[in-house]
């Protein structure tokens, strides 16, 4: 197969796999709310997410397997080495995992006053159980950056939705004969142990050359990997952190609803993040060979049309999100939902547009090689983040609302002044130019989108919110086509009429 359609297949399967994922996720909260209530809900939420630190090692050590194997992969010998390294370190930290988090369940009714305790019994084995799944993560991630080391991206997005799928028959299995928070996470392990034998599997069958040897383990192969996943640790690991971090504390001080509530929320606008994330760094290898090439101009170009689509991309969800806000949670969730839920959403919406109109820099400075100040950057953020909900909680302001105004105002400090900033100085793109080619038409789109829907929502108030819904989109998706996308629909345009002309000629 040729590189261009690997590259091609790789990316359309990772597009699946986050829709296909995205729709069981929302499925299965739907479900774990319906059949455990808002503050079995709350509780689980609180555990499965709030304990995820070490995940911020499993996405660094799986970055550098995935370098270090496509570097390697013409050298079975190092690329051995570099695979039992990153195995051997792994497992010895699920290990510590699983040992941390034991002892932390004796104590974890106490710290989080979330916790109410006709549940506390519950939450220490759901504790204990969480504990075990990140382990099990921890040490697939081993197998599955060798696989996208070899770019077989689509074998690894299919253990992860047969993984998923089989994780959502389990949960509905389970909570039908036992609704408790340990039958979810029970389901949960379980799902991660299939997954990581079956990218166990996979991987073998795929790179046959794979050979696992504690023997074969040097200290400059180790010492290699920790200065590789460094930048990685100190720039996804600050995320992480923060996102965590935000939700121990609502635990902290708040309740089982106050953590149900942010939880919700974070669901919606996490999809939204993830599909933001996963079309901007299509273009990191693309900026990566340009700028390696010396291509400056046409970097710069790319990064201004990335922008530019990035800035589409956002608008149209974005507006549709939160204008149908409640509607959306109300046919999602049924009646059970509270008042504070559509502002708690609307807000980390509004904290979600930064990345979307902006994030495109950070692809595009780590493809320039531009880390250090990436790392201090998110590191800074992650900070501000959770000393800004320490101090709105202090002034009482509504916890969960606290965490997402916290998100808003650090994200857009780093994301939405600070990273574009940066980025158009180090790649001296005229401010006025940037704003011309790639955030004007976009901006005027969504004024035009938000008064039209505003007119139509004026004068045509009795047809069904989800006709309304489906024709919003239409108008939106329209006006965006006329505006903002003038030259990209008449290049598809063309496209179309080659491709059928050709294969009328070939008919003939």
């Amino acid at each position: 197969m040729s590189l261009r359609k690997r590259i091609i297949m790789n990316a359309g399967s990772n597009w699946v796999g986050m829709f296909v994922n995205a729709a069981i996720g929302f499925f299965l909260v739907r479900i774990i709310w319906r059949s455990l209530g808002p503050d079995g809900f709350g509780v689980w939420a609180l555990l499965s997410t709030g304990l995820r630190y070490p995940m911020i090692f499993e996405n660094a050590f799986s970055l550098s397997t995935n370098r270090f194997v496509a570097f390697y992969r013409n050298d079975s010998n190092q690329m051995n080495r570099f695979i039992s390294a990153s195995f051997v370190i792994l497992l010895g930290l699920a290990v510590l995992t699983v040992v941390i988090i034991a002892l932390l369940s004796f104590y974890v009714s106490r710290i989080f006053t979330a916790i109410p305790n006709e549940l506390a019994a519950e939450a220490q084995t759901t504790c204990i159980l969480v504990g075990i799944t990140l382990a099990l993560k921890m040490i697939e991630s081993v197998f599955s950056g060798t696989l996208r080391g070899y770019q077989r991206d689509t074998r690894v997005n299919f253990v992860i939705i047969t993984s998923n799928m089989f994780r959502a028959i389990m949960t509905v299995l389970l909570l039908i004969v036992w609704k408790s928070i340990i039958a979810v996470q029970l389901a949960f392990m379980i799902s991660a142990a299939v997954s990581l034998l079956l990218m166990f599997i996979i991987c073998r069958l795929s790179v046959q050359e794979i050979k696992i040897s504690f023997g074969n383990i040097e200290k400059s192969v180790i010492r290699e990997l920790f200065k590789y996943s460094g930048h990685a640790v100190g720039r996804s690991g600050s995320m992480i952190f923060m996102y965590t971090t935000l939700s121990l504390l609502i635990g902290r001080v708040g309740t089982a609803r106050d953590i149900a509530v942010y939880e919700v929320g974070m669901r919606i606008s996490g999809l939204l993040r993830s599909l933001l994330a996963g079309a901007q760094n299509v273009f990191l290898p693309v900026v990566t060979s340009l700028f390696a090439a010396g291509h400056i101009e046409k970097m710069k170009a790319v990064i201004r049309k990335s922008t530019h689509i990035s800035c589409v991309m956002t608008f149209v969800p974005l507006i549709l999100l939160y204008i149908y806000t409640r509607e959306i949670l109300v046919l999602w969730l049924k009646d059970d939902i509270f008042p504070e839920m559509i502002l708690v959403l609307r807000v980390l919406i509004i904290s979600e547009a930064s990345r979307g109109f902006f994030g495109i820099w950070i692809p595009s400075l780590v493809g320039m090689g531009h880390l250090r100040w990436l790392t201090i950057a998110a590191v800074t953020t992650a900070v501000i983040a959770i000393t800004m909900e320490l101090i709105l909680i202090h002034i009482s302001v509504l916890i969960p609302l606290a965490a997402a105004i916290a998100l808003v105002i650090a994200l857009w400090i780093y994301m939405g002044i600070w990273l574009p900033a940066y980025g158009l100085y180090k790649t001296k793109i005229s401010p006025f130019e940037y704003f011309k080619s790639s955030l004007l038409g976009p901006i005027i789109a969504a004024v035009i989108s938000i008064a039209v829907l505003w007119l139509l929502n004026h004068f045509i108030s009795e047809i069904h919110w989800l006709l309304m819904f489906v024709v919003s989109g239409i108008i939106i998706l329209l006006i965006f086509i006329a505006i903002s996308l003038r030259s990209e629909a008449a290049e598809l345009l063309v496209i179309i009429k080659r491709r059928f002309s050709k294969n009328q000629k070939e008919n003939v």
